[in-house]
């Protein structure tokens, strides 16, 4: 039997990751799930490669209401952090009220130090799920996902990892476990800081990598973040670079980086765990990154100039 069949979870953030998660969790029929969002969502609703995903999961649009929505015991037996990993500290909050002795936390955010980044906002002794992700997922308006095909979710393979996995048992969701999930991490960093920075410059979708003169670009900002990945313990072949634009360009040509999509839209973007990490590490190991700095630089001013602009909706609160 599954030992996580009718859990008890909590979504925080009900955006294209959150609520593709959510509606493949619901689908099951297995959980008791509340989706925790900020701003009011008339139900969710999903479209994927299998149809079209309704979910009737109770909503809550603050903390209180969250934990109250549980019942007997109140704690939930997971959270499904699925915020952008800038809005991590405003979330806390959500934390501070679901958490039980027994909540684990899945953190499904982009960069490569989960576990450091939420560690001070949650009660001490609080296990966390680091979670790499590969979803092409967009959220077309609030409430409302289009997801293009399944996805993948990478975890580390200890107890709480392969616990994560066995919530999506049979569903549209693959969950590997990976005893290198530091190198994994590193992997999807590649394709995050650099084809997804050259995207937001660019405001297109992960094409543009392939035009000759922004492809030898996309490639040199790889090559820094896998020699910072390289001194920070990551198994990075020299080939790396290569093989991941290679993958995207046949996987997924006509996606929106999530990035890009905050730019477009007019929302913050989360530069700080992609660009900017590779810089901040690279300078504790003693290697240059003029390129990826210079990225961290560029989206940087493009988020204050959104910021300073007249009816900017960049303060957009954690969970919606």
């Amino acid at each position: 039997m599954n030992p996580q069949a009718g859990a008890r979870i909590a979504v925080v953030g009900v955006g294209a990751i959150g609520g593709a998660l959510a509606a493949d969790l619901a689908d099951r029929g297995r959980h008791r799930l509340v989706l925790c969002a900020r701003t009011p969502i008339d139900g969710l609703v999903v479209d994927h490669t299998e149809g079209c995903s309704t979910v009737a999961a109770t909503v809550a649009t603050d903390p209180v209401s969250a934990r109250d929505a549980f019942g007997e015991p109140p704690a939930p037996d997971w959270i499904l952090l699925a915020t952008k990993a800038h809005q991590t500290p405003a979330a806390r909050p959500w934390f501070d009220a679901l958490c039980g002795p027994r909540t684990r936390i899945a953190i499904l955010q982009n960069g490569v130090d989960h576990v450091e980044r939420l560690q001070p906002l949650v009660p001490a002794g609080t296990d966390l799920v680091p979670v790499v992700i590969q979803l092409p997922a967009t959220r077309r308006e609030p409430g409302r996902i289009h997801q293009s095909h399944s996805g993948m979710l990478f975890v580390p393979d200890d107890a709480d990892g392969r616990d994560f996995a066995a919530l999506f048992e049979g569903g549209r969701t693959r969950v590997r476990s990976t005893s290198d999930f530091h190198s994994q991490a590193w992997w999807k960093l590649l394709s995050n800081a650099a084809l997804g920075g050259v995207c937001a410059l660019t405001l297109q979708p992960n094409r543009v990598a392939a035009d000759p003169g922004l492809r030898g670009l996309v490639v040199a900002l790889m090559e820094e973040i896998a020699a910072v990945g390289r001194a920070e313990g990551a198994k990075l072949p020299a080939d790396a670079p290569d093989k991941v634009l290679a993958r995207v360009l046949d996987a997924a040509p006509d996606h929106w980086s999530s990035i890009t999509v905050d730019r477009r839209e007019g929302r913050r973007m989360e530069w700080e765990v992609r660009n900017a990490v590779v810089g901040r590490l690279g300078r504790r190991h003693g290697i240059a990154t003029p390129l990826n700095d210079a990225v961290t630089a560029l989206l940087c001013a493009a988020d204050r100039g959104l910021a300073e602009s007249p009816g900017s909706s960049t303060a957009r609160r954690p969970g919606s």
